[in-house]
């Protein structure tokens, strides 16, 4: 009985240690499972979040481009053959096309490169980056001034053809503010935001004067991701080739310690690149924080547990211990009380045996 108890100890023992250890192994994975899946997650629910912003975005920059390509054309329509007449009421049409379609310039190009506007003569055509000889060919042309500077303007030109004081006008152009070619699309971000939109230049150059929602030293997005660590399945090449190519995607990488995913589009009718930037660190820093609650929470119900089952198992010891010993004192009292039996009755067989005898 003895040995059978220390083996029912053994056993319920060992039965308790693998319990334990498979409740708290088994938090430790479920809470790494958890977030692992929270990061899978919320990189699933960026790339779909993202595509469809920037798609969204795309779409709005590219109307408001179509719009403005309007606007000349109305422009173009509204102008009389009086307004041709001479110089005083060129410019008074371009005036007042200026303050009607708020514009900072409204002007026409000759086959010399001589630009017209409402203030005057202008010799700076190596400043804009259309090709005013050949633009007929292309039928319009959108393309960035002052692209260096903070103080980009967007120029949209279409070709056009009449005769001014016999020289020939080739070009007609507009020249408004980023800013302003910008309005409706949102590209500030909130305080503490997540999400950043921007537009670049296919060459990396910020249009909105920020690299990576501000974050980065460089002033090129492409220079700026040289310093990143990208992703399984994503490379700084494969975004140069896009950027290229005119092709849309997304990259996922690190830049200064923080977690980015990065969707682009091309804005139809140009070079340029609409893009949407979501920091999943701050994403996943505010999911952390809940799955951090429930592995909190769940370790302290494993100890709770544990605790039960401690105090199950020292009871259950405790009262196997107790039991054997009542039965090892119940065998021991058996054994005595069979000796003492077997005593007793040895000596009530002599005595008769001596009775008799005498007899």
């Amino acid at each position: 009985m003895d040995g059978r108890h220390k083996r029912t100890t053994l056993v319920a023992v060992i039965s308790g240690i693998v319990l334990i250890l498979i409740l708290v192994f088994g938090t430790i994975w479920t809470g790494r499972k958890a977030r692992d899946d929270t990061e899978d997650a919320v990189r699933s629910v960026s790339f779909l979040f993202l595509d469809e912003l920037a798609g969204r975005r795309e779409q709005v920059v590219a109307g408001n481009l179509q719009e403005k390509i309007k606007v000349i054309n109305t422009a173009l329509d509204l102008m009389t053959e009086n307004d041709l007449s001479d110089l005083k009421h060129l410019q008074d049409y371009q005036a007042h096309m200026k303050l009607l379609f708020t514009l900072e310039k409204f002007a026409f190009v000759d086959t010399d490169g001589l630009i017209y506007t409402s203030l005057g003569m202008q010799t700076d055509i190596d400043q804009y980056h259309f090709d005013y000889l050949k633009l007929k060919e292309k039928g319009w042309d959108i393309s960035i001034k002052n692209l260096e500077s903070e103080d980009k303007q967007v120029i949209i030109a279409v070709p056009v053809q009449m005769i001014f004081q016999g020289k020939e006008l080739v070009v007609c152009f507009m020249e408004i503010k980023m800013k302003e070619m910008l309005s409706g699309v949102s590209m500030d971000a909130q305080e503490n935001s997540s999400t950043f939109c921007n537009m670049y230049t296919s060459d990396g150059i910020a249009l909105t004067n920020t690299v990576l929602g501000g974050l980065a030293v460089e002033d090129n997005l492409l220079l700026a991701l040289q310093n990143a660590v990208f992703d399984p399945g994503y490379s700084h090449e494969a975004l140069l080739q896009d950027f290229a190519n005119g092709k849309r995607g997304e990259i996922c990488f690190t830049y200064d310690g923080i977690k980015e995913t990065l969707s682009y589009v091309p804005v139809t009718g140009t070079d340029w690149f609409l893009t949407y930037l979501i920091r999943e660190s701050v994403i996943t820093e505010s999911i952390s924080a809940i799955t951090s609650g429930i592995i909190r929470r769940s370790t302290i119900q494993t100890l709770l547990t544990l605790a039960v089952l401690a105090l199950m198992f020292i009871f259950i010891f405790r009262q196997v211990h107790r039991n054997a010993k009542l039965t090892l004192e119940k065998e021991t009292a058996d054994a005595e009380n069979r000796v003492k039996q077997e005593e007793m009755e040895r000596q009530l067989a002599l005595q008769n045996e001596l009775l008799v005898q005498k007899q």
